[in-house]
């Protein structure tokens, strides 16, 4: 069967014939590959700059794909809540022996003891065929969403941030006096999927939203954002829009660009919140005891999130199906490219002009 990765110590991606799964088991599941989302932790991978990136146990081919969407071909004689001809979101991350892996957890993980499909450890979901546990296996019910359900596993990281969002905001009152969220401003740096995602959860629950970008090729983006009914800026450089320098109450960066994270936290307001999604491996920004001061001063908190459980997959598949009416069109314009997997080379290595998600349709 087909299958897409890299080969251990060498750079870009690779369409090879791997072996076709064996026997299901008693908890297993025989699926057969829809869509793969491509994004930036595989051109990371594909260009060598992510490290931690690893071949499972016994391989030195890493299949990649981590954003996945199955149907169900057949199942182990002991599954029980997944029948055949079902649709799955498959979970990336599996558990460790740490206590929040214990508990169903692993996105919290406490000594990063855990494998990622697709990234470190384990085979990914860019091939025609693989086996996987029931457990690990999120049914998309209905298909309303169609091939919308690919955007399963990247939301799923917006649906765990704007959790953790909501338990480190009851230090203050993050509503506006009748109750609403309509009075507090929100900026988002980065138009990519994930972005254009945390602009969509903030806005469905009323919030200011406001998305820049450092460009808008085709004008995408600009065409999403008004679906959203938000804003939408041009950056320039590695800084923020001139009238989006300070006075907002949450900024979430996607870039991992440590200039636009150090601006957006002077723009922070009193009782602000950042998230911290983005990550880069290059780039610097001074931290003055000045600046640490007013941090403090006005209460600011600074959080961290990555991957989410089970119950985050969940969540995400509800938000799809209400924004795909809420938002009409705006989640399907966020998907640019399809392709098969032979022409879907380049594209693991080189994002194109005016791409937001690419997917692979395998079937």
């Amino acid at each position: 069967m087909k299958a897409l990765g890299i080969r251990a110590g060498e750079i870009g991606a690779q369409l090879i014939d791997a072996a076709s799964p064996s026997d299901v088991g008693d908890n297993q599941v025989l699926l057969k590959t829809l869509y793969t989302g491509i994004c930036g932790t595989d051109r990371g991978i594909t260009s060598g700059q992510l490290k931690f990136a690893r071949p499972q146990a016994g391989s030195d081919f890493l299949i990649m794909g981590h954003e996945g969407l199955a149907k169900v071909q057949k199942v182990g004689r002991m599954v029980k809540t997944i029948e055949e001809g079902e649709i799955v979101v498959p979970m990336v991350r599996r558990p460790g022996n740490c206590l929040q892996c214990r508990i169903g957890r692993q996105d919290n993980c406490d000594d990063g003891d855990f494998v990622e499909a697709g990234i470190r450890g384990k085979d990914g979901f860019m091939r025609e065929y693989f086996l996987d546990e029931e457990r690990f296996l999120v049914r998309v019910n209905g298909n309303s969403i169609g091939r919308l359900a690919v955007l399963t596993e990247p939301l799923k990281n917006v649906v765990k941030s704007f959790d953790v969002y909501r338990t480190v905001s009851r230090r203050s009152i993050a509503q506006c006096d009748d109750g609403s969220f309509d009075c507090r401003r929100v900026t988002v740096a980065g138009g990519g999927p994930i972005g254009i995602l945390f602009a969509m959860i903030f806005k469905s629950y009323g919030f200011d939203v406001q998305l820049f970008d450092r460009n808008d090729h085709l004008g995408k983006l600009d065409r999403i954002s008004k679906r959203l009914g938000i804003g939408f800026k041009i950056s320039e450089g590695t800084g923020l829009p001139p009238d989006l320098m300070e006075g907002f109450d949450v900024f979430v960066d996607t870039t991992g660009s440590p200039s636009v994270i150090g601006k957006g936290l002077e723009g922070l307001a009193h009782n602000g919140r950042m998230i911290l999604f983005g990550t880069s491996t290059g780039g610097s920004y001074p931290l003055t005891g000045d600046a640490i001061i007013s941090l403090i001063e006005k209460n600011v908190t600074i959080m961290g999130t990555v991957d989410g459980s089970k119950s985050h997959y969940i969540e995400a598949l509800t938000y799809l199906s209400s924004w795909k009416e809420m938002f009409p069109g705006a989640l399907e314009d966020m998907i640019t490219q399809e392709a098969a997997p032979q022409d879907s080379i380049a594209a693991l290595n080189t994002k194109v002009p005016g791409e937001i998600k690419r997917v692979i349709k395998w079937s």
